[in-house]
């Protein structure tokens, strides 16, 4: 059989292991690369295939993709023909193709759809500069390796489209046409980049909708209705999904090639917001604008000079009937070095944007594309207008300050330093509100003494529009939103897990989620209380901390803070951690870039668990990497599995996983082997993670609330038994303050664990594992977290705020326990995202980044029909 004859022919490269996939075109095998001891995917052509166009011809084409180095393209490994049978190696990926996560999911989310998007578009346009057109973009095609896209089958439509007639003579065909552009449909030889767009907008389509733009029972019927028809509207089938989004596929949808994206990288740019999408929204709109009885209303004058695209308005149609205004998207590009995106401030009429960079509180004025900073706003954050425009109130060091837009002296508000704040917030009213150690305070305007409001425990104030109430997060009980009556002087619980709120005149509270997203629920300030379910405004608002970053103004727009997680490289180092030298060198793992938050050695040192994927997409899970094989080996399957901590045997992992049936995320435990299914050991009210495993009978745990349920005080540290479903928990920290992260040492006799007391996080050293049979000791000299045990247990090692350094301190376990020496280990180049130490070697592991985390100010005309687009009748 061919197989056999493959098999002993490739004997001394590859070794074929078994049949993974089959399609019209090739079969697919799983073998070991011999020579570099990796996994591949083998694909062999089918012989009928390979006859028809001509072996020689085949592998002149798909040695294209030999050429094309790019990180969401699938590199060809090798290529070749064994007795006219026509072979090519590919890396083996772990993951799924897009078309089976759209056959189990049908619709993806839409924050995961233009990922995929963006990413597939990312590669054909560095294709397409290199001449090469891919001609079957499908998701056949597209593989997702830890949530993230790589394109395969490069060259290879293109080899088969050289047989021509041949092929029809043989009875075989390329596929369905569902993904073919009209001229491509047509039987034109001639194709450019704009088929592959199509192609590209025919995916996405699905991936929103659920089902192609086009379907039919016979290939015939597809043909006549892409060459007849016009798509069905995206928005009108599900309408989460943005105006402009929708607008950029179907613009990749139109017929004549010419009326297309003119590249891959305009396309990706639309869907991001950019550019087009503000052209093609105002078309969409003009050609839906009624020749009679209707009148021009200015919607965007304000916005378009904020985003540096015009400062003329757009005039759009509403008829007498009241037809919506559309929703436009627009993209604010910062342009400055080292923003601060975190908090920024529009004025009230949308015409100024302001926010923290480096030098200063930095401004952009109506009309305007630059910004300029304002003399005597050094080292000022948090900035916010008056409700004229007039005047910014921030903050510099902790010293209220406020100075005039168009120039002046910083003016302070507290004459002395008895009072220092953030968060600052000028309401509408003219009172301006602020944080002061986690205290609300109120000031006038014109500054002077200011009040404390009893019992208001939070950050971020927001003040309500007639000055009767302030909205502001008490992290103390799940991030919840309160809301806090100046007359009565009284707070009440609004909603959980919020990083933000404002009121609007609509009577909604606008709210971010802690874990993103913007929502919008009803408020009646004079009862106190939410009516009804929330509403979801937006899907790409990223949260900073505690803080919202965004704004809505009077005249309808929102906006918001938009982006995505840094990728990040997994490097390991060469010598131990507790090297005298200030540098360590690393060695760069085999692994693709991807987002990753946690990283653990197993106990023998030779696996590391990792957390790859977003915190907020569907796709997060936990891998593990064999360090001696060199593979990477998906291990959580569902619930977006997380924060795992290996058993002192190295068997299993615990970790955290959403439960299927509470809203809080639980704890779970399962082999490593997965003989046997999750068993999950902790369900609470809340979310918790482990973080240490130090015996059998002993896993330590933190959670974000406190008191598992109670909601008492800040994050506390736990101890439960892992043998024991859903058993006892033992409190090990507790305190009014956060404390979390918890590690043992080698020995079992300490642990050290990170803890706010102090206003920052710091890390610590109590007795273990009862804490009360010693006094704590401060490890940390200027602020840490991710503390780790050096594998001798005589010193503590931690990653410092800066996300960069990490930090060695020698101590001597004693009795007393004493810290001798303080010394950083090593300065990496980017921001690290996860870090571990080998408990058997004392090499380290870091995710350090490769990208940048790219933040977005992204700008909403007409906020408002989106709510009313968005709710449902209550």
């Amino acid at each position: 059989m061919m197989i056999e004859r493959l098999t002993i022919a490739l004997a001394d490269r590859y070794r074929i292991e078994r049949e993974i996939g089959a399609g019209g075109m090739a079969t697919v095998y799983l073998a070991d690369d011999l020579r570099h001891q990796r996994k591949v995917a083998l694909k062999v052509m089918r012989p009928e295939l390979a006859a028809v166009i001509g072996a020689d011809r085949f592998l002149a084409e798909i040695k294209t993709t030999a050429n094309l180095q790019h990180p969401h393209i699938l590199a060809l490994f090798d290529s070749g023909t064994i007795d006219g049978t026509v072979f090519y190696v590919m890396p083996y990926v772990e993951g799924e193709s897009l078309r089976e996560r759209l056959s189990r999911e049908k619709q993806l989310p839409i924050d995961v759809a233009l990922r995929i998007a963006t990413e597939v578009a990312n590669a054909l346009q560095y294709a397409h500069q290199h001449g090469v057109i891919h001609r079957d973009i499908k998701p056949e095609n597209i593989l997702l390796h830890g949530g993230h896209a790589l394109v395969a089958d490069f060259g290879i439509a293109l080899a088969a489209a050289t047989g021509g007639s041949r092929m029809t003579e043989t009875g075989m065909s390329l596929g369905t046409p569902t993904y073919m552009s009209p001229e491509q449909a047509m039987g034109e030889r001639t194709l450019d980049a704009r088929t592959d767009i199509y192609a590209l907008g025919c995916v996405l389509y699905e991936m929103l909708v659920g089902d192609p733009p086009y379907t039919g029972s016979t290939a015939q019927a597809i043909v006549a209705k892409i060459i007849t028809e016009k798509p069905p509207s995206i928005v009108a089938r599900r309408d989460r999904v943005p105006t402009h989004v929708e607008d950029a596929v179907l613009t990749a949808l139109e017929k004549l090639p010419a009326d297309r994206f003119s590249s891959a990288a305009e396309f990706e740019a639309a869907l991001q917001g950019d550019r087009f999408p503000l052209r093609s929204t105002v078309r969409v709109a003009a050609a839906a604008r009624p020749t009679t009885n209707s009148r021009n209303v200015l919607v965007a004058g304000a916005v378009l000079a904020l985003a540096g695209i015009a400062v003329a308005a757009v005039s759009l149609a509403r008829d007498d009937a009241g037809a919506a205004l559309p929703v436009v998207h627009l993209t604010l590009d910062v342009g400055l070095d080292t923003p601060d995106l975190g908090r920024f401030a529009v004025s009230s009429d949308g015409s100024m944007f302001a926010f923290s960079a480096a030098q200063g509180i930095a401004v952009r004025d109506p009309g305007s594309r630059d910004f300029r900073i304002l003399p005597g706003s050094q080292t000022g954050e948090s900035p916010s207008f008056s409700p004229d425009g007039e005047w910014i109130a921030f903050h510099a060091g902790g010293r209220l300050r406020k100075i005039a837009v168009n120039g002046g002296s910083a003016l302070a508000l507290i004459a002395d330093d008895s009072v220092r704040g953030s968060s600052v917030h000028w309401g509408a009213d003219g009172t301006i509100a602020f944080e002061s150690s986690q205290s609300i305070y109120v000031i006038p305007a014109e500054g002077g003494t200011p009040r404390r409001l009893p019992g208001a425990h939070g950050t971020s104030p927001r003040l309500l529009p007639d000055g009767r109430g302030i909205l502001y997060v008490d992290p103390r009980t799940r991030s919840t939103l309160m809301y806090f009556d100046l007359a009565a002087d009284t707070a009440v619980a609004v909603l959980e897990e919020s990083s933000e709120g404002q009121y609007v005149a609509s009577g909604h509270i606008v709210y971010a989620h802690s874990t993103g997203g913007l929502f919008a629920v009803r408020f009646d300030p004079r009862n106190r209380a939410v009516e009804g379910a929330p509403v979801p405004l937006v899907s790409d608002f990223r949260p900073n901390g505690v803080v919202g970053a965004f704004a809505i103004t009077s005249n309808g727009m929102l906006v918001y803070r938009a982006g995505i997680d840094a990728q990040s490289k997994v490097l390991l180092s060469r010598g131990t951690t507790v090297a005298k030298s200030t540098r360590t060198q690393f060695d760069t793992l085999p692994l693709e870039p991807s987002v990753l938050s946690y990283a653990r050695f197993s106990p023998d040192g030779r696996s590391i668990a990792l957390t790859i994927g977003s915190a907020r997409g569907t796709n997060r899970h936990t891998a593990i990497y064999d360090t001696q094989l060199g593979t990477l080996t998906r291990f959580t399957l569902e619930g977006g599995g997380h924060s795992p901590v290996w058993s002192p045997d190295g068997r299993n992992l615990v970790f955290t996983a959403e439960g299927d049936d509470s809203d809080a995320e639980d704890l779970f435990v399962q082999p490593i082997d997965r003989s046997t299914q999750p068993r999950r050991i902790l369900r609470v009210p809340d979310d918790q993670h482990a973080s240490a495993w130090p015996a059998n009978n002993t896993v330590v745990v933190s959670n974000a609330s406190g008191g598992f349920g109670a909601r008492t005080s800040g994050g506390n540290v736990y101890v439960i038994n892992p043998q024991i479903s859903d058993g006892a928990v033992r409190t090990y920290l507790s305190a009014q303050w956060d404390e979390f992260d918890a590690v043992v040492s080698p020995d079992g006799r300490f642990a050290a664990y990170v803890s706010n007391e102090s206003g920052s996080r710091e890390v610590y050293v109590r007795s273990f594992p009862d804490a009360a049979a010693g006094g704590q000791t401060k490890i940390s000299s200027s602020g840490g977290f991710r503390p780790r045990w050096a594998q001798d247990g005589r010193a503590v090692l931690y990653l410092g705020l800066d996300d960069r350094t990490i930090h060695s301190v020698r101590v001597s376990p004693g009795p007393p326990f004493t810290v001798d020496a303080r010394e950083p280990v090593t300065i990496m180049a980017g921001a690290v995202s996860a870090w571990d130490v080998d408990p058997r070697s004392g090499r380290i592991v870091v995710a350090q980044a490769v990208t940048e985390q790219v933040a977005r100010i992204v700008v909403i005309v007409n906020w408002p029909e989106l709510l009313r687009r968005n709710d449902t009748p209550q």
